[in-house]
């Protein structure tokens, strides 16, 4: 039993000889062969390989186990270029097939889960702004999904379902529908999934509802302004009915002596009658 010492790319690797050359046509299986080396491996010498460590440790899985398990997170045509490189084809073949396998179709229907509101739209849909993140997210073969799906296929994204619905509604019409949604809560989201011309259009309308607040203040003022002058002068005709009031009370207290004047002349003329009978 052989067993080989390998640097591919800067990390090192051990494993025997006869995993190298389990297929004796590929590429790596001759590099290793001893007529094409002249004489047998030696086990003290490193061997070099320019090859994507990455790569080569699923290609050196596939060689010992004749299986492999790529993760969704590494784009598989990194392994099949490294794998045709090395003269494995029939691996090349079953990655690229595997790959073709789960590659969704742009007209897949899709279930999303956005804090706790469930969504349901095409992949088209959230791969229609082609340079966001978003779009990254959900485009066959991504290298960068959504952080968690569920067991039924639903993808958890965390954000808010309100400002979502704007997003995902923009995406399906090109149409800033925002409804009771302020644009305020959905820039966050926008600038997330870097979606520039959404970004754009919220600005300007949150542009356009700030110049309407500043109008609407500006109303307010002048109409307090104007209500003030209306008080002041409501308060000077109140003063002046006031100071009416007071020459009203002196007039009638006028009268009201004369009154007492006239009663006493009656009182008078009475008695002079009273003693010239």
């Amino acid at each position: 039993m052989t067993w080989i010492k390998l640097n591919v790319g800067g990390q090192m690797f051990e494993t025997q000889l006869g995993t190298l050359t389990r297929y004796p046509s590929s590429t790596l299986a001759r590099m290793f062969k001893s007529d094409m080396m002249h004489n047998d491996p030696v086990p003290e010498e490193l061997y070099y390989l320019d090859t994507d460590p990455q790569c080569f440790q699923h290609i050196l899985s596939w060689l010992r186990y004749g299986t492999m398990s790529i993760p969704h997170t590494m784009d598989k045509r990194l392994v099949m270029m490294a794998a045709k490189h090395l003269g494995l084809d029939d691996m090349a073949k079953q990655v690229e097939k595997e790959s073709s396998g789960t590659k969704g179709a742009m007209t897949d229907w899709l279930r999303l889960n956005v804090g706790g509101t469930i969504f349901e739209t095409s992949r088209a849909t959230l791969t229609s702004h082609p340079t966001s993140s978003l779009a990254r997210m959900f485009e066959p073969n991504s290298n960068l999904p959504p952080a968690t799906t569920t067991s039924d296929g639903v993808f958890l994204i965390d954000a808010c379902p309100a400002g979502f619905s704007v997003v995902l509604n923009w995406l399906r019409y090109r149409h800033l529908m925002l409804g009771i949604v302020k644009a305020a809560d959905v820039m966050p989201l926008a600038d997330y999934f870097g979606l520039e011309e959404l970004q754009g259009l919220l600005a300007k309308h949150m542009a356009k509802e700030d110049e309407a607040s500043s109008k609407l203040v500006g109303c307010i003022e002048e109409s307090v302004d104007r209500l003030e002058d209306v008080l002041q002068q409501v308060q000077c005709e109140i003063n002046g009915v006031q100071d009416k009031m007071e020459d009203i009370k002196i007039e009638v207290a006028g009268i009201a002596t004369g009154l007492e004047d006239l009663w006493r002349i009656k009182n008078e003329v009475a008695n002079i009658a009273s003693i010239m009978k």
